[in-house]
């Protein structure tokens, strides 16, 4: 197999990427939500203003003009990740001003109010390292390739979340501003790497495309796309949704009374399992096809959720093995998904098309929490509920809404197979 020397670039991307988040958020929810001491509805509504942001760049702004020209990726993740470094360091600053005054609701919403803004821009990136891994894995290898860059990049989160335990301190590697210091060189340095993506010049694509504007309307119009974003968002929301709670479970004493140091193992552990599976779900799906893995995944995915909720509290080695078992079909998710997309989307297509598959994968720090794991734990704890049963309950929700995104990836895999595919040959690309 032909390696593309774009995979070096893009994969030491990932990997740089991956470390800086986990890094960052591996705690920033726990740190909203207990030194900050916000509800944990209110502790997802970064994700859910982050989501809105990225929304209105990608589909208003970097995603249109991605589809005219297709060599401007490089400059976009070049540009948004400079940006990003910027906010990142004036979100510190100015949440700490309001530390300063004892205010930890407004420190709070100030970070907030200015990474959700930032998203608008660092969306660019976000679209453009999709266009440049989309180039890199071009051919019959694709999920191979994919899978071989996402465990790269989860090989990165495996250290960030080393680091992050570290780092956190109950809070004060935030407050004090260690967190982002490290983050702001980490985002710097992905900006770097990118310098050393082949330059890729203006093209006939680019030519062609820009006489031709496509729209989210003319994406709209690709049925195949559509219903596989619609099946994969319910996904994302159902897995989503209580992973942010699961660390409030952690460490809660009738819940799993897990200290940070457990609390850092598992999300390693998530970690591990994640890395190890998406060469070797890559490889699979360039030969079974990407539909039937990610319904693997997303079945391994509920099971996970469900156990969590039936079994309640147990010892550590149990959890890890179930919380393993979750990181290793997320990640499966996520790295076959973006290969189908980059399949089924025509290039003309793709700037708007990798924005709403970035959009749906947002929805998991976005709507997720804040539309259901969190109100559902904070309802029931409204109503008397011990938190620990809280959390358990909104476990059995993520559940069951993967189930039947399941079920619906079913359906769809039988639609195409059925309606789309008249020949042997068809079906084995379309299923992929």
């Amino acid at each position: 197999m032909k390696i593309n020397q774009a995979i070096v670039p893009t994969g030491l991307f990932q990997f740089i990427s991956f470390l800086r988040r986990a890094i960052f958020y591996a705690f920033f929810y726990l740190y909203l939500r207990t030194f900050l001491e916000l509800p944990a509805t209110l502790a997802a509504l970064l994700g859910t203003m982050n989501l809105t942001g990225s929304l209105f760049g990608q589909l208003k702004i970097w995603g249109p003009r991605l589809n005219h020209q297709p060599s401007l990726a490089k400059k976009y993740v070049v540009r948004g990740e400079i940006i990003a470094a910027f906010t990142y360091f004036i979100a510190y600053v100015a949440h700490n001003i309001f530390l300063g005054f004892g205010d930890k609701t407004g420190a709070a919403f100030i970070m907030i109010v200015l990474l959700s803004l930032l998203e608008i821009f660092w969306s660019m990136s976000d679209l453009g390292i999709r266009f440049l891994i989309a180039q890199a894995t071009e051919g019959q290898h694709r999920g191979q390739l994919v899978g071989f860059i996402d465990g790269i990049g989860l090989i990165g989160q495996i250290i960030g979340f080393l680091i992050s335990g570290l780092l956190y301190r109950n809070g004060l590697g935030f407050s004090e501003g260690t967190i982002f210091y490290v983050v702001v060189v980490l985002i710097l340095l992905c900006a770097v790497v990118i310098q050393f993506y082949p330059q890729v010049k203006r093209t006939d694509v680019d030519l062609l495309t820009s006489e031709h504007p496509q729209n989210i309307r003319e994406l709209l119009k690709n049925h195949s796309f559509l219903i596989f974003i619609l099946c994969l968002m319910v996904l994302v929301i159902g897995i989503s949704s209580s992973t942010q709670i699961f660390l409030y479970y952690g460490e809660d004493q009738i819940g799993l009374d897990f200290n940070d140091q457990l609390i850092s193992y598992l999300l390693i552990l998530f970690s591990i399992t994640g890395g190890l599976i998406t060469p070797l779900a890559g490889r699979a799906s360039d030969k079974i096809g990407r539909i039937p893995v990610i319904i693997f995944g997303s079945f391994g995915s509920s099971i996970s959720y469900f156990l969590f909720f039936l079994l309640g509290k147990q010892p550590f080695l149990i959890i890890a093995v179930i919380y393993s078992l979750l990181g290793a079909c997320f990640a499966l998710i996520q790295s076959i998904a973006f290969a189908h997309t980059a399949d089924i989307l025509p290039e003309e297509l793709r700037g708007t098309g990798f924005a709403l598959y970035n959009i749906t994968l947002a929805t998991g720090w976005g709507l997720a929490g804040f539309i259901v794991g969190g109100p559902v734990a904070d309802l029931l704890i409204f109503i008397g509920q011990p938190t620990a049963i809280a959390y358990r309950i909104a476990f059995l929700v993520s559940s069951l809404v993967i189930f039947s995104g399941t079920l619906a990836l079913l359906a769809y895999l039988k639609i195409i197979r059925r309606d789309l595919l008249p020949t042997s040959v068809d079906m084995n690309h379309f299923s992929n």
